[in-house]
């Protein structure tokens, strides 16, 4: 998978998480590989084609995860961790597991 992406996109006609599976009832995706949130309809399209379509990838610079399959409802981690804010901090990471 390249790792070239092109700016994020917030047209919500155009998510293909929003397409799969419905709005989020937070407003904010949480991904599972850095661990950090980001608005749901934000997402970076990479040079790669899924069915002639650019992928939609986490916004993230930084990251790899896709913005469909990897992007969690930031409500449904909160029912894991209560403790988290209710509107999620842009950029902080939320680990899934406690550091032990």
């Amino acid at each position: 998978m390249g790792e070239s992406k092109q700016s994020a996109s917030t047209e919500a006609s155009k998510s293909h998480r929003v397409k799969a599976f419905g709005p989020s009832t937070s407003g904010s995706l949480w991904c599972l590989h850095c661990e950090r949130t980001y608005d749901e309809m934000s997402y970076a399209e990479s040079d790669d084609l899924l069915d002639g379509e650019p992928m939609q990838m986490c916004p993230y610079a930084d990251c790899n995860g896709d913005a469909v399959v990897d992007a969690w409802d930031w409500s449904k981690l909160r029912e894991l961790h209560p403790e988290y804010p209710e509107k999620p901090v842009p950029n902080t990471h939320y680990p899934l597991y406690s550091k032990r």
